[in-house]
């Protein structure tokens, strides 16, 4: 054989190996991760993915009959794998890095970050009246300019809401900074009432988005996902998602 068929033939070879290489990536399915937080993404009872997060991803996905599963993640991680292109989809607590690092396409929920106290204290909700006093939030979080820079307060990161319930009751901390969602379902999962609790609007309108990869290994499907988020928006499936448990309409001073 000589130089010229050789030639031929490891073209032909290199670009064989490359249509392979193309043709698995596309057959792989688009990832939707899934924070592993309370309430909105977690193992269930035998393991399966459960939460707020998980039926709307169920929802998307049969909505617009896209290639995705959907995954639990730490939260941390599932940051860091989006941000990486290592997944496709993430809903998250809007950020100023997210707003320029990822493909913003839509608000999903909007949360109340809520500050909360045992109703026996007479500690007052506010940064002011908490100088001084230690605070439980959930690690990772995005609470707001004015949280992340306060300095009169002293920050206990915690892993859930439920080690934050257990600290405010036994006093190690004085107060929670948390989501609505994230308060009323674990006090609905304890059987515990907010009548036992005092709460109060830390900061309004904090929204989860719908975020995909600017890495992402299925680009194409950003039009597909974005019009059906916005399907669930328009009959009101997202709001039958996100709705809080309980008569939880009412915050107290």
């Amino acid at each position: 054989m000589n130089l010229t068929a050789l030639l031929r033939l490891a073209a032909l070879a290199l670009v064989l190996g490359s249509a392979s290489v193309y043709a698995t990536d596309a057959d792989e399915p688009a990832i939707f991760a899934i924070p592993e937080v309370w309430p909105w993404g977690y193992a269930g009872r035998y393991g399966s993915p459960e939460g707020s997060l998980v039926d709307l991803a169920h929802q998307l996905v049969t909505r617009a009959d896209l290639p995705v599963k959907y995954e639990l993640r730490p939260h941390r991680r599932a940051i860091t794998e989006l941000l990486r292109g290592e997944v496709d989809f993430v809903v998250l607590f809007e950020s100023p890095r997210l707003a320029d690092e990822a493909i913003d396409l839509g608000p999903v929920v909007t949360t109340r970050a809520i500050m909360t106290g045992l109703r026996s204290s007479d500690v007052v909700l506010t940064l002011e009246g908490l100088r001084g006093k230690p605070v439980a939030f959930v690690h990772g979080t995005y609470y707001g300019e004015a949280f992340a820079r306060a300095q009169g307060i002293h920050k206990f990161a915690v892993r859930d809401i439920f080690q934050a319930l257990e600290m405010l009751k036994l006093g190690r901390v004085s107060a929670i900074l948390c989501s609505d969602q994230a308060i009323y379902h674990t006090l609905a999962s304890l059987d515990l009432s907010p009548e036992d609790f005092r709460m109060r609007n830390f900061r309004a309108g904090q929204e989860g988005h719908l975020y995909m990869s600017r890495r992402a290994l299925h680009p194409e499907l950003e039009d597909e996902m974005r019009a059906a988020l916005e399907s669930l928006r328009q009959d009101g499936t997202l709001d039958s998602i996100f709705a809080l448990p309980g008569n939880n309409s009412p915050l107290n001073p």
